[in-house]
């Protein structure tokens, strides 16, 4: 059983580095590539020192959530954040 269980904490490592490999491409890019790639988002949070595109994607009951926080002065991303996007 428990190496059952680091063969999934291992495949879902797996799947979170390849999931931030990806997402990394957009640091440092203007926020037009992001809505050009991922489409309009879903909400866009203006309540903190970013401005928060948020987007959201649920399959089997598993929402996906994806948010890139990108600077309002610069319009350039400049982190994100994804949270269950394991295919």
């Amino acid at each position: 059983m428990v190496a059952s269980c680091e063969t999934i904490d291992k495949k879902v490592t797996e799947k979170t580095d390849k999931e931030n490999q990806m997402l990394s491409k957009y640091l440092g890019v203007k926020s037009e590539v992001v809505k050009k790639d991922f489409g309009e988002p879903n909400k866009i949070n203006l309540e903190t020192t970013y401005k928060i595109y948020v987007y959201t994607k649920t399959n089997m009951l598993i929402t996906c959530t994806r948010e890139f926080f990108i600077n309002p002065k610069t319009d350039v991303v400049e982190k994100f954040k994804s949270q269950n996007c394991i295919k």
